[in-house]
């Protein structure tokens, strides 16, 4: 075999948080579901926006507001010192972004707590828009995950690992209770997740006959898919009736 197929490469800055991912996240038990609803009611509402608000924003609230009846949105499953499942107070949204940093794509992502109260026009969305488009350096969760990522792998799993598996506050706080994700613009399906999530919900398009393609990751550990399907029917409703009447009010 020739030299340069020997030659073996450090991981890339930008790609080490997505290693220490997959290095806490393996260690789940992740299922999933492929689901279609119906947010016609939504749909209109947002389009007579201006500009309207985006359906992760949406997605966000909707989910919080169903963790207010349903605490498993707010559950993760802890190994360490014992086993055991954590439910946390409130809800926590954590939002991967991927950016251009340093000439390369880099997935980076922040958390917000408490968005069931927020209005999605003065402040989900503009949170959103800003981690889409808003200086790296200018997000504390964006300089975090740069610094950690700059140690010595052993270290830098002795880090995570305090969040990721013994502390559910600080696994709320740092990885949030549900993560957002759109693939609207790809037209892609996911087939299998390693996250450090206890829930993912990947976002399709929007039909035109007002039907959205969901896709939900979540630990079994937590919850059987009969609550899973209840839990996408109160956010489909949430949607459809919550959500449009903020959309229309504001």
């Amino acid at each position: 075999m020739s030299g340069h197929l020997r030659r073996s490469f450090r991981v890339p800055l930008h790609r080490r948080w997505t290693t220490d991912i997959i290095h806490f996240g393996r260690k789940a038990y992740i299922v999933g579901v492929d689901t279609v609803i119906n947010v016609a009611a939504a749909s209109a509402a947002r389009g007579s926006t201006t500009p309207p608000v985006s359906w992760v924003s949406i997605w966000i609230k909707a989910v919080a507001l169903a963790a207010i009846k349903w605490p498993e949105l707010r559950t993760a499953y802890l190994p360490f010192p014992w086993p055991r499942l954590y439910v946390h107070p409130f809800s926590v949204v954590a939002l991967p972004v991927e950016r251009e940093w340093r000439n390369s794509h880099a997935v980076f992502f922040d958390t917000l707590k408490q968005p069931e109260p927020m209005s999605l026009r003065r402040h989900i969305d503009p949170w959103f828009n800003g981690l889409k488009n808003g200086p790296i350096e200018g997000y504390g969760a964006f300089r975090h995950i740069i610094r950690i990522s700059k140690l010595p792998l052993p270290l830098r799993r002795m880090l995570w690992s305090i969040p990721a598996q013994w502390s559910g506050r600080l696994r709320s706080k740092y990885f949030g209770n549900f993560a957002i994700n759109s693939l609207a613009q790809t037209r892609l399906a996911v087939v299998q997740v390693v996250t450090l999530g206890s829930w993912v919900f990947y976002l399709g398009r929007v039909n035109a006959d007002g039907t959205m393609r969901v896709q939900i990751f979540w630990d079994h550990r937590i919850a059987d898919g009969v609550v899973v399907q209840r839990i996408v029917s109160d956010v489909e409703n949430i949607i459809n009736n919550d959500i449009v009447a903020e959309l229309t009010v504001n």
